[in-house]
C-alpha cells in the first residue's frame, strides 16, 4: 500500500542524475478526502438515519447482484468524475434521462411486490439500493427521491418544476421541508450488486393510492458519480432477516393476580396493538391484531427492538397487567404469553 502510494504522488519512478541531466519529480494533485455533511451519513458500517419518515440504513445485503436482485430501475452512464445521472422506472418508450433502456432492469414495480417490514409496530416498504464507485472515490450522494403511486404500468412525463410525476404528486418527497441528501460509501460493500442501502418508507403513504410504484431519483450532486450504474429492487427482508414476534392472550384475570391462570376466560375479537409512539392511541399505520375465539393475537416479521403493546379499552373494567406491557426482542426472538388481563368493574378503562 506505501509503494502504491507514493508512486501516485509522484508518478513514474524518479531517476538518478545521468550525463549532468537533471529530472524533475512530478507530483499529481490529491483528490481532497474531507467528507461533505449530509443529511443522513451512510459513509460507516451499519449507520442509519431518517428522513420525512423514511429510514435509510447502510446495508450490505449478500448474495444480490444481478440475477439475484430484480433491478426495476438501472440509471446508466456517469464514466466521469462530475456527472449527475437522474431517472425513474417505467414500462413506457423511449426513457426521459439517464435510465437504461432494457425492460429487464428498467421497468414497472407493482406496489404489492414490495415487502412489508414492521419496525416498531409500524408498517414500512423496503427498497433496496445498489450503487458502483471507482473504489479510489467512493462516496456517492443521493440527492433526489420521490415515490409516486400510479394506475398503468406506463406512465412518463417528469415535471422538473412541480416534481409531478405524470400529473401525479409524491407520497414521498426526500426534499419535502428543505433540502436533504445521503451520503453513500461504495467502498462498504463487497463489489457490483451486493447492495449498499435499505430504504424503509411507511406503508401509510400508500394507502389508497394506485397498484403501481414509480421511483425518481437523481445522484451526483454534492459528491460525484464516476464509474457504472447505480440500481433499485424491492427489498429482500423476507429471505435475509430472522425476524421475532410476540404473541398472547387477553383474558379475564378473575383472581386478579396479573397471571393468565388455567381456566380463566379469554376475550375474542379484541384488538391488540403495537403502540410505536407510545402515546396510548391506535395511530393511522400503527400495526393491529384482533384476537380469534381463543382470546389469541400474535404479530409476526418483528424486527428486533422496543415494543409497545397494548389492548383497547374495554368499557367499565380495570387492567390488571402493564399498560402498556414493553417488551424487548432480539434478533429472532419469538415471546408467547404477553398476555393482557382485565378484571370488571374499577372505573374508566386503564390508560
Amino acid at each position: 500500500m506505501l509503494s502504491r502510494s507514493l508512486k501516485t504522488l509522484f508518478g513514474s519512478r524518479p531517476r538518478s542524475r545521468t550525463h549532468g541531466s537533471s529530472v524533475r519529480l512530478r507530483v499529481e494533485a490529491l483528490e481532497t478526502r474531507d467528507v461533505p455533511s449530509a443529511t443522513v451519513d451512510l459513509t460507516t458500517r451499519g449507520s442509519s438515519g431518517a428522513i420525512n419518515g423514511a429510514i435509510f440504513s447502510q446495508s450490505d445485503p449478500q448474495p444480490t447482484g444481478t440475477g439475484k436482485i430484480q433491478s426495476f430501475l438501472r440509471i446508466q452512464g456517469a464514466s466521469a468524475h462530475g456527472e449527475v445521472q437522474q431517472g425513474y422506472n417505467t414500462d413506457a418508450r423511449p426513457l426521459e434521462f439517464d435510465e437504461n433502456s432494457s425492460p429487464r432492469f428498467t421497468r414497472s414495480m407493482p406496489l404489492a411486490n414490495v415487502p412489508l417490514v414492521n419496525i416498531g409496530g409500524v408498517l414500512y416498504r423496503e427498497l433496496l439500493l445498489d450503487i458502483n464507485q471507482k473504489s479510489s472515490q467512493p462516496l456517492l450522494s443521493l440527492d433526489e427521491l420521490r415515490l409516486y403511486v400510479g394506475t398503468a404500468p406506463n406512465q412518463r412525463g417528469y415535471n422538473v418544476a412541480d416534481r409531478t410525476l405524470d400529473g401525479m404528486t409524491a407520497v414521498y418527497d426526500l426534499d419535502a421541508g428543505g433540502d436533504h441528501w445521503v451520503l453513500l460509501n461504495y467502498r462498504l460493500n463487497n463489489g457490483s450488486g451486493s447492495g449498499d442501502m435499505r430504504f424503509y418508507v411507511p406503508n401509510q403513504l400508500f394507502v389508497g393510492g394506485g397498484p403501481y410504484l414509480y421511483l425518481y431519483s437523481k445522484f451526483g450532486e454534492h459528491s460525484a458519480s464516476n464509474a457504472g450504474f447505480q440500481e433499485w429492487a424491492a427489498g429482500l427482508s423476507p429471505l435475509l432477516q430472522v425476524t421475532a414476534s410476540i404473541s398472547g392472550y387477553r383474558f379475564w384475570d378473575t383472581n386478579n393476580n396479573h397471571i393468565f391462570d388455567a381456566g380463566e376466560q379469554v376475550i375474542a375479537d379484541q384488538v391488540v396493538y403495537l403502540d410505536a409512539n407510545n402515546d396510548a392511541v391506535l395511530n393511522n399505520g400503527e400495526v393491529y391484531a384482533i384476537t380469534n375465539s381463543d382470546g389469541f393475537y400474535q404479530f409476526n416479521n418483528l424486527a428486533a427492538g422496543t415494543y409497545h403493546v397494548r389492548a383497547m379499552p374495554i368499557f367499565n373494567t380495570t387492567e390488571t397487567t402493564d399498560v402498556p406491557i414493553n417488551v424487548d426482542l432480539s434478533v429472532g426472538e419469538v415471546r408467547t404469553h404477553v398476555d393482557l388481563g382485565v378484571i370488571e368493574g374499577g372505573g374508566p378503562p386503564a390508560t
